[in-house]
């Protein structure tokens, strides 16, 4: 659904959960929704000619009935936040270490978990690590390092071995990683899964 006009939709108020920066009260499930479903949820189907239930993709239990969705900000005491959908083909860079909230919410959207080989941790729950690390302009740092490309999702631990081991990685054009570990191994993580590309030759 994110190609499609709709809505995002976050109800909250449940757990701890990490925020762009930090961490907020609530947890956040972000559901895409067309607007004739967006509409429903607040009436009766049968007004909008609707004969069951919508469809809402959401980012952390998949899909779910908007009637599920409903049920949520109405008998839960949820809050919910309507904003467009974020536009994934975005490439907008900014010159500071912390990237806006779009473009957090862009990289999150792109890689749904963390992208160290086979590490399957949300990326809700993770860092944004800058893959080529962020030197600050005042420091010698050439402007535009914070973009969509050069941010991915890391949980703590494997953002602090990349940080502070000697494990590398890197972005290709069709959206994968490619991790080197320290001893020379390499790693192809994709959408569909981790493989190992070492040669063995």
């Amino acid at each position: 659904m994110l190609g499609n006009p709709g809505i995002g939709v976050k109800p909250g108020r449940l757990a701890t959960t990490p925020g762009p920066f930090g961490r907020r009260r609530g947890l956040r499930v972000m559901a895409h929704v067309n607007l004739a479903d967006l509409f429903a949820l607040g009436l009766d189907p049968h007004e909008l000619g609707l004969d069951g239930d919508g469809i809402a993709s959401t980012d952390r239990l998949g899909q779910i009935l908007t009637t599920q969705l409903r049920d949520w900000i109405t008998r839960h005491g949820s809050l919910a936040t309507i904003t467009p959908v974020v536009d994934l083909n975005r490439t907008d860079a900014v010159d500071r270490h912390d990237p806006p909230e779009w473009m957090d919410t862009l990289v999150r959207l792109r890689d749904p978990h963390c992208v160290y080989p086979n590490c399957e941790r949300s990326s809700w729950d993770a860092d944004l690590d800058h893959i080529d690390p962020y030197l600050p302009l005042g420091e010698g740092g050439p402007p535009g390092q914070t973009r969509p490309e050069n941010l991915a999702p890391l949980c703590r631990r494997h953002h602090l071995m990349k940080t502070h081991g000697r494990w590398r990685y890197r972005r290709t054009r069709d959206g994968t990683y490619i991790w080197t570990s320290q001893h020379g191994r390499t790693w192809l993580v994709t959408p569909q899964g981790t493989h190992d590309t070492t040669d063995t030759s």
